[in-house]
């Protein structure tokens, strides 16, 4: 088995991968029923754009994307089967919250989960978000969802429940549980 390692996203090494990502993103939604942006059905008209708007972000250093790849070849670019999961972290551009980062979105390929990938992500997002000095992380995770319980394992303290925050498929809605983490030892 491939050792997985974490990567920022780069156009150049990465922008190939961008249907990958948004394929990725619809399992998500569409398989596990994630709460999303966007309610099922999806298309590429709904999802590459708003892919391409955070790929924007990332080059304009408001946002921070890491990728789960299968460790390649220094120069060698991965290949989009590769993808197996991916995270973001939005940063604060608020001069009072410049300390604070938030975790838009951590996304394994079902394939791949129960191995380790989602802390991994979370772990290099919150170097990431240390080495630009954000000391302070947010996120938000739908209640009674393995994410919930992920970010409870990783450290996170919860804030408190939103019930009925988000709007799903069948026109429910859904509780959000919204956490925090001080980076700061």
């Amino acid at each position: 088995m491939a050792t997985l390692m974490t990567y920022i996203f780069s156009s150049e090494q990465h922008g190939h991968l961008v249907p990958y990502i948004a394929a990725l993103h619809a399992s998500c939604i569409t398989i596990d029923h994630m709460i999303g942006p966007f309610l099922p059905p999806l298309t590429n008209e709904k999802l590459l754009p708003w892919w391409k708007e955070r790929l924007a972000e990332a080059n304009q250093g408001t946002r921070v994307i890491v990728l789960l790849l299968p460790e390649t070849a220094s120069g060698a670019k991965p290949v989009g089967t590769d993808l197996r999961g991916l995270a973001m972290l939005r940063l604060s551009g608020s001069e009072t919250a410049s300390f604070r980062g938030r975790i838009d979105a951590v996304l394994v390929n079902q394939k791949y989960r129960r191995q380790g990938g989602a802390k991994a992500l979370v772990d290099a997002l919150e170097y990431e978000a240390a080495k630009r000095g954000r000391t302070m992380l947010r996120v938000n995770a739908e209640t009674g969802s393995v994410a919930e319980a992920a970010f409870k394992k990783f450290g996170y303290i919860e804030i408190g429940k939103v019930p009925q925050f988000s709007r799903v498929l069948s026109n429910d809605k859904k509780g959000e549980t919204f956490f925090y983490k001080d980076l700061l030892p």
